[in-house]
């Protein structure tokens, strides 16, 4: 446990972390709500989760609440990813890291979107939008972009911090 506490960049706050991420899954639902409205494309995330949890066609009020508490862990979790392993890593001004962070988490897990349509109960019933479509890809750069701005800015950057005794 030492090493990994050593190991992690002098900058890395672990609540801030959260907190950003928490913020950022927030505002990532928020435009994810608003381009469904604009775009008439209904693909959602959380009902994406809803469907890995099983259930059938009938849906239940105790597996959508999973499924939204499974979304904001997964921002949490990303905001940690990035405030411990990534920022310091990467280039430029904080909302430049956070578009690069948002699009590049996109781009490393696009090429499963395939497989997703293939496999996913709800898109192969037609409940959900199929992924592997542009309307869908369009949809992801937007709230991926959403997600790593707001993450970069809410975490801020380590000029911020007091020096280290």
């Amino acid at each position: 446990m030492q090493e990994l506490v050593e190991r992690r960049p002098p900058t890395w706050r672990p609540g801030r972390a959260a907190l950003a991420g928490l913020l950022a899954t927030g505002v990532y639902s928020l435009v994810m709500a608003l381009d469904q409205r604009l775009s008439g494309n209904r693909f959602s995330d959380v009902r994406f989760i809803e469907g890995l949890l099983g259930g059938g066609e009938r849906r239940s009020d105790s597996r959508r609440l999973l499924a939204w508490g499974l979304h904001l862990l997964n921002g949490v979790l990303l905001g940690e990813i990035y405030a411990a392993l990534v920022r310091p890593r990467l280039p430029g001004p904080i909302w430049l890291k956070g578009l690069l962070f948002g699009e590049g988490f996109l781009a490393s897990v696009w090429w499963l979107t395939p497989l997703a349509d293939r496999l996913h109960p709800l898109i192969r019933r037609g409940q959900l939008p199929r992924l592997a479509t542009w309307p869908s890809f369009g949809q992801n750069l937007l709230r991926h972009l959403a997600f790593g701005l707001t993450l970069a800015l809410f975490y801020g950057d380590e000029r911020e911090l007091p020096p280290r005794p």
